[in-house]
C-alpha cells in the first residue's frame, strides 16, 4: 500500500517558491502537487498535465523532484538518466532527489546517531548509485533524514505517514552553482498542513 507515497504538498510549494521546483519526475494524476509531471499513464493522464514516462523525456532546464519508486533498478536507472541530462544541458537544470538510505556507509551513520532504520536489518549490499552520486561532479549536497522526521502523503487513502520504514536521503544534483541544500536542510519534512 505504498505505490502513491509522495513527499508531502507543503514542502513542494516551498521547494516551488524556494528552488523553482516545478515538475515531479515520478508522479501520477492521483498523487502530484505541480502542474506537469511524468507517468506511467500517459495515454490516459496527459490530459491531467503528464508528459509521459520519465524514461522517455529529455530535460533540459529547471528544477525537477525525483521521488521515484523505491526498487534499486529504478533508482539506479534514473540517476544514470540525471546525470545524463546534467552533462548534456546547457541550460541550468537540478534535481532534488529523494531515496532511501540503503548505503552502508549511510546506514551506519543514522545507527551511530540512534536513528535506527528498519532497512538495518535487511541487506542491499553497499546501495552503489550513492557512490556515484557523491562523486558526481553535479553533487551539491544532501540531507539526512531520520524515518521518524520524514513523512509521507499516501495519495491511495488520503493518509500522512508520519513514521516510515526507513531513514531518508534529501539530495541536491545540479549543473550550476547553487545554495538549495540551505534552503533544504531549514525544511521541516515531519509536519505538515491538513
Amino acid at each position: 500500500n505504498n505505490n502513491q507515497l509522495a513527499v508531502l504538498p507543503n514542502i513542494l510549494e516551498k521547494m516551488e517558491t524556494d528552488l523553482n521546483l516545478k515538475f515531479e519526475c515520478f508522479a501520477s494524476a492521483i498523487n502530484t502537487s505541480t502542474t506537469h509531471f511524468c507517468s506511467l499513464y500517459y495515454d490516459v493522464e496527459k490530459y491531467f498535465g503528464s508528459i509521459g514516462s520519465f524514461f522517455d523525456v529529455n530535460l533540459i532546464k529547471g528544477t525537477y523532484s525525483f521521488n521515484p519508486p523505491y526498487q534499486s533498478d529504478i533508482i539506479e536507472i534514473g540517476v544514470h538518466k540525471l546525470i545524463k541530462h546534467l552533462t548534456d544541458s546547457k541550460e541550468n537544470l537540478s534535481f532534488i532527489i529523494t531515496i532511501p538510505i540503503w548505503d552502508d556507509e549511510g546506514k551506519s551513520y543514522m545507527l551511530k546517531n540512534n536513528m535506527e532504520n528498519n532497512n538495518n536489518k535487511i541487506e542491499y549490499g553497499d546501495f552503489e548509485i550513492m557512490k556515484t552520486i557523491k562523486t558526481s561532479e553535479y553533487f551539491k549536497g544532501l540531507r539526512m533524514i531520520s524515518k521518524n522526521d520524514f513523512t509521507y502523503l499516501d495519495h491511495n487513502f488520503n493518509l500522512y505517514k508520519n513514521k516510515t520504514i526507513q531513514n531518508t536521503y534529501v539530495i541536491v544534483m545540479s549543473n550550476f552553482d547553487n545554495n538549495y541544500i540551505e534552503y533544504i536542510n531549514n525544511y521541516n519534512f515531519f509536519d505538515y498542513i491538513v
